[in-house]
């Protein structure tokens, strides 16, 4: 590299730290040993190493930098401000504050530029596992020359660390990720101090062993990142791990390559230190006139990267109109304008088990959206999430349509909502749902993102049986609905699950199907007839009279809404008068009128219930708290169906019994 671009790029990197340092003292807090330490590497990428355009940073076919430690959302921040993307020094001087562009961590969509939003650890690494594995499905069925795109992730030692980070690298190697470049800031500290205190693996040999290529370079020295880079660039059977070992907090002169740098302010004296080795201006966020201007010449050049893309793009859908149509079909990721008929009409069994009839729903979404994928983390023979007819995604397989994510929850997730990050790639992905937990806080990003991946979760009650307690499930449920942004269905029959799928493709951001192993017996004609328009508002009144006074409403949900409606036979056979509501989506029903509300659990009742054989938190909303919760509040035992129906009481006739001593208390 000449003198002359190296000599700019320190001053870039220079000045990633003054302002840096400067916007987190302005805020009273953040991280700004990152920042300082990468800032060479931050400096380049957004310079040289990216293939990118700041004036459209949505273009398809554009490199993606993940930060995956979002703590040092500073540098981030930094360099799309200087290299002409619109973020403003203001908006930098506002880190950190209320609706402000520039959060703590990157958010997605506050800030163009930001991929998206990494705040845990390690996440990041997973999803741009997802983002690579995307590039390859569109590289197969439109050309290698259209999505020859790197994606570059940013890990620190706490990436490295998290467990997460080895799922996604572990899948990513056996894949052959090609795409995938992650830089890994080793700069042997971590917030409690040394990373020798709690670390002392060969992470070199870890990542080769995944399958990677490893290159370590000295990540301040420019000659050796454009190395470096330029080698994983022209990588094409392996992801790339660049282990750059860095100073932490470089500049800082007292506090660089301590701890003491790593997550709090420099402080103001130390920030004047800075400023003064650097012979930078006194006065806060001066940026060097020659900086913007070197990023100023840089934007040809970028633009050129998406103009040379659209014209091969142009070129390939002139050359076969049936790949231009398909393109057309991918870009838009919208179902036919006849979906929601297509599902309702489509033949189903019934008295079968949820996942069964989702199963042919999803081969039917496979069908009439050729941009649906699915996976399952080793479980689509019993989470029937698998694609008939769809094979195995591989190194050597990417026209095939189901993802073997192997026993890898978490970064299946995290992968997932990674592809859909991407764009042009919907994914769904299923497990047995007390794997949940394993999964959560990736659902809860793609929740706090609004990024739509469908998340099939079966064997949803204790009713699984002889798998024992650590297999059934108890509080997953109320934990998902707890979940802002995140939509839980757990239809019953399968003319639920039919307008759970309906209302599914709707949905802007995640989606949860929860869903029967055992068979569930069908409501037939009443859900044909209610389920439609029911299930899009929540809840609805399967059984007896909108708003009508009776003596008991039985709320619930899911395979217990058969049971319920044999309870309300039975009261019904002493004189009683009931009303049956389904609730397949409360955050749904939450989100209706008043008089709707009203209609469905409302008018003059004697006794509100819920059955759910799932804990009973989060029903009092609906029933009241003198209402009657049914439910199973401790965990599970290892038995066969029948003996734990028994056990837990939901016997219909049990079931009648606490019903009509709860009247009784009323009365």
């Amino acid at each position: 590299m000449y003198s002359a671009e190296k000599q700019i790029l320190q001053k870039v990197a220079d000045t990633v730290r003054v302002i840096s340092a400067e916007a987190i003292e302005k805020a009273g807090c953040g991280h700004p040993g990152l920042p300082l330490g990468c800032a060479e590497i931050g400096a380049f990428l957004y310079a040289r190493g990216l293939r990118h355009n700041p004036k459209n940073p949505n273009w398809m076919g554009r490199d993606r930098f993940v930060l995956s430690a979002g703590h040092g959302s500073m540098l981030l921040y930094s360099l799309l401000h200087l290299s002409g993307y619109d973020l403003s020094l203001d908006d930098l001087k506002n880190f950190r504050q209320l609706h402000s562009r520039t959060p703590g961590h990157p958010e997605f969509g506050e800030a163009p530029g930001v991929e998206t939003t990494p705040g845990p650890l390690g996440q990041g690494l997973a999803c741009a596992t997802g983002m690579a594995i995307a590039q390859k499905i569109l590289a197969r069925r439109f050309g290698g020359d259209l999505f020859d795109a790197k994606i570059f992730a940013l890990a620190g030692d706490g990436c490295i660390m998290e467990g997460i980070s080895s799922e996604a690298a572990s899948l990513a190697g056996h894949l052959g990720l090609g795409n995938l470049v992650i830089i890994y800031d080793a700069n042997g500290i971590c917030l409690d101090g040394p990373i020798s205190e709690c670390l002392s693996e060969d992470t070199a040999k870890r990542y080769e062993a995944y399958g990677f290529r490893v290159l370590a370079i000295d990540g301040h020295d420019f000659d050796q990142i454009d190395k470096a880079i330029d080698a994983a660039r022209a990588e094409r059977d392996k992801p790339v791990l660049i282990i750059a070992r860095t100073i932490i907090g470089k500049g800082a002169p007292t506090k660089q390559g301590t701890n003491a740098v790593h997550g709090a302010k420099l402080g103001a004296e130390e920030v004047a230190a800075l400023k003064k080795n650097l012979a930078w201006p006194t006065e806060a966020f001066q940026v060097p006139a020659e900086v913007y201007e070197y990023f100023a010449d840089r934007q040809p050049a970028f633009a050129r990267f998406e103009a040379d893309w659209n014209a091969r793009v142009a070129a390939v859908k002139a050359a076969d109109p049936e790949k231009a149509r398909l393109w057309e079909t991918f870009s838009a990721m919208e179902p036919p304008a006849d979906y929601a008929e297509q599902i309702w009409n489509l033949p189903l069994d019934p008295d079968k088990p949820g996942r069964s009839n989702s199963q042919k729903i999803i081969a039917k979404n496979a069908e009439l959206m050729p941009f649906f994928f699915s996976g399952s983390a080793d479980l689509s023979c019993s989470d029937s999430t698998s694609i008939k007819g769809g094979g195995a995604i591989g190194r050597d397989a990417w026209d095939q349509r189901n993802f073997k994510f192997g026993v890898r929850e978490f970064s299946m997730a995290a992968a997932c909502y990674g592809m859909a990050l991407h764009g042009m790639v919907q994914p769904l992905c299923g497990t047995f749902l007390t794997f949940s937990d394993y999964m959560r806080n990736a659902i809860r990003i793609a929740a706090l993102m609004k990024v739509r991946v469908f998340f099939q979760f079966t064997h949803d009650t204790v009713w699984m049986g002889e798998d024992g307690p650590t297999h059934q499930p108890i509080e997953q449920v109320a934990s998902l609905r707890a979940m802002p942004g995140l939509t839980v269905f757990r239809p019953c029959d399968e003319n639920e699950i039919k307008a759970a799928w309906i209302e599914a493709l709707k949905v802007r951001g995640p989606v949860a199907f929860i869903l029967s192993r055992q068979n569930v017996k069908s409501q037939g004609e009443a859900t044909r007839a209610r389920a439609r328009e029911g299930v899009a508002r929540g809840a609805y009144v399967l059984y007896g009279e909108p708003g009508a006074a009776c003596d008991i409403l039985l709320a619930t949900a899911g395979s217990e809404v058969p049971v319920a409606m044999d309870v309300a036979r039975l009261l019904e056979a002493q004189g009683k008068t009931v009303r049956v509501v389904s609730m397949p989506c409360w955050s749904r029903f939450d989100e209706q009128d008043k008089a709707y509300k009203a209609a469905v659990l409302g008018g003059e009742v004697g006794l509100r219930v819920s059955i759910e054989a799932l804990a009973t938190m989060g029903w009092h909303k609906y029933i009241g708290m003198d209402g009657l919760a049914i439910g199973i509040d401790r965990f599970g035992a290892s038995a066969p169906q029948k003996a734990l129906v028994d056990l837990f009481g939901f016997k219909p006739e049990t079931i009648v019994e606490r019903i009509l001593a709860g009247l009784a208390v009323e009365a």
